[in-house]
């Protein structure tokens, strides 16, 4: 179930980040990714939410 409401398209003045740790990785790095589309960037954050591979998962909103 989505919580997040959905955006509907991209827009490049708006910028979500999503962190994260993986445990293939031992160097205690955070991963992140940005996305333009809200939709994009909430469904990588739960995927890195139930990876196996993956844990400290965040998601935030940052100044474009």
């Amino acid at each position: 179930m989505r919580h997040e409401p959905t955006s509907g398209y991209e827009d490049p003045s708006l910028k979500y980040r999503v962190t994260w740790k993986s445990l293939e990785e031992d160097d205690g790095k955070i991963y992140e990714e940005v996305f333009t589309s809200r939709d994009q960037g909430w469904d990588f954050y739960q995927d890195k939410q139930k990876s196996p591979r993956a844990y400290g998962a965040t998601w935030e909103h940052i100044p474009a």
